[in-house]
């Protein structure tokens, strides 16, 4: 079994049901954390639809914490978020300025390298 993440009809990532729990799991934890919504949604059957401008502004707001923090800790915990994040917009087609913030070519390597093992469907 897998779980479709979509924006509409348009599927972004179709991981299996446990890695999809673990994701959700995380960003709402983070969600919780940083208090901003996330822009994902509970996954509904196999279904978890993801809000552009929530998630978008989620995903600004972890690259800030990310490039501000020197906690080498905190940066490893927000980088998995990240980068399955920065796909998924890369993916949707949604501009990204927040990744020009800091090590633009560290988030260009994580991502690109990331894309292979991460299937649409």
């Amino acid at each position: 079994m897998s779980c479709y993440f979509q924006v509409q009809d348009m599927s972004l990532w179709n991981p299996s049901n446990s890695a999809a729990r673990i994701f959700v799991g995380h960003v709402l934890t983070l969600s919780n954390e940083m208090a901003i919504d996330s822009g994902v949604g509970e996954i509904i059957e196999d279904e978890c639809e993801i809000d552009e401008n929530a998630f978008s502004a989620f995903l600004h707001t972890l690259l800030l914490k990310h490039g501000n923090s020197n906690n080498q800790a905190l940066r490893s915990l927000l980088e998995g978020v990240l980068a399955i994040g920065l796909v998924i917009a890369e993916r949707a087609g949604w501009d990204m300025p927040g990744v020009s913030t800091g090590d633009n070519s560290f988030w260009e390597e994580k991502r690109a390298q990331l894309a292979r093992s991460m299937p649409t469907g």
